[in-house]
C-alpha cells in the first residue's frame, strides 16, 4: 500500500504535457510601468519622475546603502506644480493607495515648543513613557515586500530644532526617540521632502512684463530655486540628500492637461452615480482661461473646475433627477462666458 504522502504527490502532480512557464517574481519592479503610471497623473515633470524611478530602481536591486533610507529626495519648485501629488502617486504605485503614507506637515512644527512631538517627550516630562510621536510606524517601516513612504511637507517651515533632528533620519535611517529607549527605523522607507523655496522670487519674475509675455527660461528658474535652497539649508543637511529636483512651472499646454485630469476626476465621481457628462474643448479652454495662473500653479484650476463646472452640473442633476438612480446624460457648452449644462 503506498504511503499517503506518495498518493498526495501523485494526485497533485502537474501534467507532463504542460510546459512550465517562468513566473515573474513577486515584487518585481518595472521601471517603464512606474514611469508611465506617474506620467499619466503628473504632467510636465519628467525630470522629477525620472528621479523617483531611479531611486526605486536602485532600491529594488539592493544597490542602495542599507544603513540609510532607501532614498532621500527633496522636491522643490513653484507652488502648485505637483510636488505633493507626485509623492501621493508614488504611494499609490508602491503601497495600497495615495494616502497610504506617513505625511508630516512641517507647518505644525514651526515653533520650538511643538518640536517635542517629533521625537517624543524627554525623560522627566509628561508623556515620556508613552513614546508619543507624529510618526506612523506601519507606514514608515513597511515590510519586506512593501517599502514605507514618508513625506515631510514644506520642510522649510519647521523649526531649526526639527531640522537638526532630521539629520539622523537622512544620514543613519533611524530616529532615536527622546526617552532614549526606542527607535524608529526609516531604512525601508523612501523619504521625500517638499519645499517652496525660491517660489517668491519666481512669482516676482513672472509678474514683470517679460514674465507676462510668456518669455520664461526654465534653466534660469532652476538656478533661482537652487540658490534659494542652498542659502536656506546648512551644508550638512544639504549633503545628506540623494537628489534635489526642481519641478518645472506650468505653461498653457500643461495647464490644459491638468484641467483634463481634474475634469476626469469629476466625471469618474459622477459615473459612480450613473451620470455621464459630455465636455467639449470650449469648456476646457474656458476653465484654463479663468483658472490658470502661472504664479499659483494648478490649485487655481482645481477651484475653477469646482465653481465653474461642477456647480452647474450639480444644479442640472438636481433639476433633472432629484431622486432615483436612473442613468442621466448631460451635455455642457459655453454660452456668454458661462458653462451651460443641458440634458441630452
Amino acid at each position: 500500500m503506498p504511503y499517503l504522502t506518495d498518493m498526495f504527490h501523485e494526485q497533485n502532480r502537474a501534467p507532463t504535457d504542460v510546459v512550465a512557464q517562468p513566473l515573474r517574481p513577486v515584487g518585481a519592479f518595472d521601471p517603464t510601468a512606474l514611469t508611465d503610471r506617474l506620467g499619466s497623473r503628473i504632467v510636465g515633470q519628467r525630470n522629477a519622475i525620472d528621479a523617483v524611478v531611479r531611486a526605486v530602481s536602485l532600491a529594488s536591486v539592493g544597490a542602495n546603502d542599507p544603513s540609510r533610507p532607501l532614498a532621500n529626495i527633496l522636491l522643490t519648485g513653484p507652488t502648485g506644480v505637483g510636488k505633493t501629488e507626485l509623492v501621493r502617486q508614488v504611494a499609490a504605485a508602491l503601497r495600497s493607495g495615495p494616502d497610504d503614507m506617513c505625511r508630516i506637515d512641517m507647518n505644525a512644527l514651526a515653533q520650538e515648543h511643538y518640536a517635542a512631538s517629533f521625537s517624543g517627550a524627554p525623560p522627566g516630562y509628561a508623556g515620556s513613557k508613552e513614546s508619543f510621536t507624529l510618526f506612523d510606524r506601519g507606514a514608515i517601516e513597511g515590510d519586506p515586500y512593501t517599502p514605507g513612504i514618508v513625506l515631510f511637507d514644506e520642510v522649510e517651515k519647521a523649526d531649526t530644532t526639527v531640522l537638526r533632528a532630521l539629520l539622523q533620519i537622512l544620514d543613519h535611517g533611524v530616529l532615536q526617540l527622546a526617552n532614549g529607549q526606542q527607535t524608529i527605523s526609516f531604512r525601508n522607507s523612501y523619504v521625500f521632502l517638499t519645499s517652496n523655496l525660491g517660489s517668491v522670487e519666481l512669482a516676482a519674475r513672472r509678474r514683470t512684463l517679460w514674465g507676462r509675455l510668456g518669455r520664461r527660461h526654465p534653466p534660469d528658474d532652476e538656478k533661482v530655486v537652487r540658490r534659494a535652497v542652498e542659502r536656506f539649508f546648512d551644508p550638512e543637511f544639504f549633503n545628506r540628500l540623494d537628489e534635489t529636483v526642481v519641478l518645472n512651472g506650468l505653461d498653457d499646454a500643461t495647464a490644459r492637461e491638468v484641467a483634463g485630469l481634474e475634469i476626469d476626476v469629476v466625471a469618474r465621481r459622477l459615473a459612480r452615480r450613473s451620470i455621464s457628462v459630455e465636455i467639449g474643448p470650449d469648456v476646457v479652454a474656458l476653465l484654463c482661461g479663468q483658472g490658470f495662473d502661472p504664479v499659483y500653479g494648478a490649485r487655481g484650476l482645481r477651484r475653477t473646475v469646482r465653481t465653474v463646472l461642477a456647480d452647474p452640473i450639480a444644479a442640472a442633476v438636481l433639476e433633472h433627477r432629484p431622486v432615483g438612480s436612473e442613468p442621466l446624460h448631460l451635455r455642457t457648452r459655453v454660452t456668454a462666458g458661462r458653462v451651460r449644462v443641458t440634458r441630452s
